[in-house]
């Protein structure tokens, strides 16, 4: 839902760099509220505190990115290509040494990049194929900052690291509308409802993957992740009016089955 939000208010008038804030500074204050009303402690060593603030520069930019993607493609198309990131950080993970080469990931690695590369195989605007690189990016970017979150803090509770990276990131993106200039405002009933919502839909899902984690555990909730492109696909035909060709939706098929096989539930 986070995405047909930042369609609408994109569509409506606004700015991946406007809309990207705004979500930023709810996020914050929400994240904010719900860990102090949990009683987590935000105090943190002085080294995890930096880790969090190096963290948050390819999270700043995945953010982003995701946002200029949707402002030129379909939301379903910029999710599907944004969920390349389990394949590119299992294949980042092999090339480190940190997880064993399984012949099955193998499988559904090639079957997720295969999936994208018909999803692409459509004629594109210039635009259009710069929201393609903006999704990678975003992708990209996303799985560096999955696998040093995972580093620096594996086996804790990453709830106060997030604000953290949160509020380095809300600090960049002010600093970006100060500096630009580039504030839009949305010019349309749906487009102020996309960017009212979009930080609270980001949040719930926020909260939402850390209490299913703490429940479930991460596997178990990783894998119920993978429905997001297929609600992607759903909410953005019903809401925006935006679909994909038979051989896109080929291809969104296929990557989703991947998927699966990434996240085996625990």
């Amino acid at each position: 839902m986070t995405g047909v939000c930042t369609a609408l208010a994109i569509g409506g008038g606004s700015n991946p760099l406007t809309v990207v804030t705004a979500r930023t500074i709810v996020t914050v204050l929400l994240l904010l509220a719900w860990l102090r009303f949990a009683g987590v402690a935000l105090a943190m060593p002085r080294r995890d505190m930096m880790l969090a603030v190096l963290i948050a520069i390819p999270l700043s930019i995945n953010n982003y990115l995701l946002n200029a993607a949707l402002a030129e493609i379909p939301v379903p198309l910029a999710v599907l290509i944004f969920y390349l990131w389990p394949a590119i950080t299992t294949a980042a993970s092999w090339a480190l040494g940190r997880e064993r080469f399984r012949g099955r990931t193998a499988i559904g690695l090639a079957a997720a990049f295969a999936g994208v590369a018909l999803a692409l195989d459509v004629e594109f605007t210039e635009a259009q194929a710069r929201g393609v690189w903006y999704a990678l990016g975003a992708s990209l970017t996303w799985s560096l900052t999955f696998l040093l979150t995972g580093h620096f803090f594996r086996g804790r509770d990453t709830r106060p690291p997030t604000l953290y990276m949160s509020l380095t990131a809300l600090t960049f993106f002010v600093a970006a509308c100060v500096i630009t200039g580039d504030v839009r405002l949305p010019q349309t009933p749906a487009g102020w409802s996309g960017i009212a919502a979009v930080g609270f839909f980001y949040v719930f899902a926020l909260i939402g993957l850390f209490t299913a984690t703490a429940r479930i555990g991460p596997m178990r909730a990783g894998f119920y992740m993978n429905f997001e492109p297929i609600a992607a696909l759903l909410l953005a035909a019903l809401i925006l009016g935006q679909t994909l060709a038979p051989i896109q939706l080929a291809g969104a098929a296929l990557v989703i089955c991947a998927l699966f096989v990434f996240r085996p539930p625990a």
